[in-house]
Formats: C-alpha cells, structure tokens, sequence
C-alpha cells in the first residue's frame, strides 16, 4: 500500500510498503479520512521536533473502519466506524492510574512514534479507538482529535457560562478552543490572529477581535514563544492563561506579572478523555465544524496539495483532509 513517509525534514516520501498486521491487544483499521495537522507540517518543514526516529508514517488525526482484530480485543467489532486517540500509553505508571495518561512518563503518539493514518491501513491500540455514531461523518469524525485538544485546553482554564475568554492564534487548535470556549458557555471569545482569511472564519464562528481588553481566561494557542508575554497581559487579575501550542523556543517571561495580578499559568497537553466528550457534542449538534470541511486530496496529493500548501498558502483551510484509499 501507499503511505506518505517522513525521512527528514522536507523529505516525506510516498512509498509503498506492506499493509499492517494487528498484534495483540490491536486492530487494524482501514482508513477513511485523515487530517494533516500542523505537528505534521512543522515535522515536514524543520523537524524532528517530536519525531524520535524515521522513518514513520504520519498522520494522527482519522477516521475509519475496523477490518480485523489481534488476539486479546474485546469489545471492538469488524465493521465498526471510528475514530482515534493518538495517545500510546504504558497504563502502570502513576499519571495513568490517576487517569492523566497524556503525561505518562514514556507516552508516544500515533503517527509520529509508530506509523499513523496516511496510508490505507494502519494499526492501533484498541484502547484508543472512540465510537463513532452514524451523525458523525467521516470528515468530522477526522477533525474529532484536534477538537479534543481545544476541548481540553478550555476545561483546564475551568471556562464556565458567563466567562470572557480570548484565544490567541487562530489555527486548528485555536478554533476547536473557540468552539469548546461557545459548548461551555462563555458569554464573549475575542480572537488575536494575524492573518485576516483567519480572522474572517473566526468571526464567522462566534469570535470577534481583541481589543485592549482583559479577560477570565486567555487560551495560547500559536505556539510562539514572542507571544507569551502579551498573552499573559491579556489576563485579568485573578484569570488564568492556558497555554495549549507547543513553543519550540525559550519564552522570557516577568514573573512579578504573574504573583504581583494572582494570575495562573496552565499547560494543556494534548487532550485525555476528550475525544468521547467531541463526539458526543458533535452527535448533538453543539459542534458545528461544516464551515471546516472541504473535500479531501487523495494520498498522491498529498505533498504539494497538503504540505506545502497548508506552509505557503494563506487561503489554505485550517485542515487539508486526505482521503488515503
């Protein structure tokens, strides 16, 4: 079969390799939909950042069908449609007994530590696949992962009804946190983004521009370092900043602008126990992600129609999705 492979970086390869076998404790799952998130791009364009070694398949973010399972999986039928939880996990160390297994102690992810969705077939753990009922298509069910990023990212700034939130760069992540922002209730979410083709779709989803003002909860999620400091500015006394993009630089941060305001830092890593939460809000139509959707490229495509459009073109939707089959 035909799978995108990363080498190095600016060197991701179609090459042809030998579908998948399901070992204990895995399935195997035939491949509807999968996403090209932006840890891939990064990957692509400067990598490894969390690539260990290559090459491996990318592709974290999919939906698909189960075709057959390894020996020891219950629970799990031939024919069923899901959707993945990237997280590999041990389930003995202490952060997976108290049930925070995106901080296990030698966690990995689909598609960047074991080969992942851009390719027809790949295969996973069977405790990271998430049901997906028949209101959820394919396409949305793709988009169910990075949705629980944003997801988390607002439950760990405890955003309630009523709160003012603000989400700083407007990427995939940064609108999943807008829409979990408008599922819990926040009575206004102002967006910072640069780009005004991104702007215009937050607007369009319920967002409005910053302003000068201070919010209860401000949600980092451009990943860059520079940003930091204003992002914490955002904050009013007593708020909370949550950092959910993943800087690969230091950030120089005043101190005294946290204790002197009684402002909390907080990280959100990934998602746990959130793409089930995604599913369900998607099932009952308080996630609407059809403004999101466009028709997927094919696997051959997905070089210069994924990578580098989604790096060099500033009309590029915030998720290029690829149909691998």
């Amino acid at each position: 079969m035909l799978a995108a492979r990363w080498h190095a970086a600016r060197d991701v390869r179609l090459e042809e390799v030998p579908e998948p076998v399901p070992g204990p404790g895995e399935v195997l799952v035939e491949v509807a939909c999968a996403g090209i998130c932006g840890t891939d791009v990064s990957e692509y364009r400067d990598g490894p950042h969390m690539i260990r070694s290559g090459p491996v398949t990318l592709g974290h973010e999919w939906s698909g069908r189960v075709t057959a399972l390894g020996m020891q999986v219950s629970g799990v039928e031939p024919g069923q449609r899901v959707c993945g939880d990237a997280c590999i996990r041990c389930g003995t160390c202490e952060w997976c007994r108290r049930g925070e297994y995106n901080i296990c102690r030698s966690g990995a992810s689909v598609g960047l530590h074991r080969d992942g969705a851009f390719a027809r077939y790949l295969t996973v753990p069977a405790y990271t696949l998430v049901p997906l009922p028949d209101a959820v298509s394919n396409a949305a069910g793709a988009l169910v992962e990075p949705l629980a990023v944003g997801l988390h990212a607002v439950r760990q700034g405890r955003v309630t009804p009523g709160d003012s939130v603000a989400v700083v760069g407007f990427g995939m992540v940064g609108c999943a946190a807008l829409l979990a922002a408008r599922a819990a209730g926040a009575a206004r979410i102002a967006v910072v983004e640069p780009r005004p083709e991104r702007l215009r779709l937050a607007t369009e989803l319920g967002g409005e521009p910053a302003g000068r003002n201070r919010f209860d909860v401000v949600i980092e999620c451009s990943g860059l370092a520079e940003a930091m400091p204003a992002a914490l500015e955002m904050v009013r006394r007593g708020g909370r900043l949550v950092l959910a993009g993943i800087a690969h630089t230091p950030a120089t941060v005043d101190l005294g602008r946290i204790v002197y305001y009684e402002r909390e830092v907080i990280g959100a890593l990934g998602y746990r126990y959130d793409l089930e939460r995604v599913v369900a809000l998607l099932a009952a139509g308080r996630l609407d992600v059809s403004p999101l959707l466009c028709p997927p490229i094919s696997l051959a495509e997905i070089l210069g129609g994924g990578f580098e459009r989604s790096l060099n073109d500033p009309a590029a939707p915030l998720r290029v999705l690829v149909n691998p089959a």
